[in-house]
């Protein structure tokens, strides 16, 4: 991916912008935006800055000379994404247990955590799979 169109393309579209949301926020009409992603124009220097506040990435990034940049980035947030899913479920389970002992006083609560375990388990390959779908 080292034209800017397909990098243009494919930053709107893990954005999960529109070319039409992209438009607006540049105010510039959705046209110009499949044109830049076509390849048969190029945005001028200030949309390109414009485009890199949007998406969160330098202007290096976006013109293709840093890649590292936007891979690093996301899989920091896919990290962070994971690893806060896994302590919500973790947590849940462990008030509910707690709930369940004080209200049953027996061994049945302790099961509900054979049910975290494949959700556990899906929330890492989950993460394993979003990971994948990146360029090394």
């Amino acid at each position: 991916m080292n034209n800017l169109n397909e990098r243009l393309k494919t930053l709107r579209e893990s954005s999960n912008l529109s070319q039409e949301d992209v438009a607006n926020k540049l105010k510039i009409s959705r046209q110009s935006i499949s044109k830049w992603e076509l390849g048969d124009a190029v945005p001028d220097i200030g949309k390109l800055m414009e485009l890199s506040k949007i998406y969160n990435v330098s202007l290096d990034y976006l013109v293709g000379r840093d890649s590292s940049e936007k891979v690093k980035n996301t899989k920091e947030a896919l990290r962070k994404k994971r690893n806060a899913s896994q302590i919500i479920l973790w947590s849940l389970c462990l008030a509910i247990v707690c709930l369940l002992i004080m209200f049953l006083e027996d061994g049945r609560a302790a099961v509900l955590f054979l049910f975290a375990t494949p959700v556990s388990a899906w929330i890492q390959y989950h993460y394993l799979q979003e990971l994948s779908k990146l360029p090394k």
